[in-house]
């Protein structure tokens, strides 16, 4: 008979901020948070030469991925990449994470 040990749930969200786009999943186990990857894509534009004239057309560049899983934390950019900003950002992400699994505080009663 099948006896369940685990379940998983996995949350997608994003964040954007100055002209990049971190594409966010995290999973957890009840309350327990197991992994968290983000995906780190650039926005960038280009023109180029259409029927109707120059169209700017915009599109997302792979960057990296930045990962925190079973105790350890992982950034991998494309060489070049100022490692500095991402890494707050990372930072941001993982304390908001922490913040909603945290519990809610108890109201005291009189």
């Amino acid at each position: 008979m099948l006896v369940e040990t685990s379940r998983t749930t996995e949350v997608r969200g994003e964040v954007i901020t100055d002209g990049y786009r971190y594409e966010v999943t995290y999973s957890l186990n009840g309350k327990e948070l197991t992994r968290i990857h983000c995906n780190v894509n650039k926005k960038v534009s280009e023109e180029v030469e259409t029927p109707e004239g120059k169209q700017t057309v915009e599109s997302q560049l792979y960057v990296g991925i930045m990962f925190k899983e079973s105790g350890n934390k992982q950034i991998s950019l494309q060489e070049g990449e100022e490692i500095a900003p991402h890494v707050v950002v990372f930072e941001q992400i993982l304390s908001e994470v922490a913040a909603l699994l945290a519990p809610a505080p108890v109201k005291a009663t009189k």
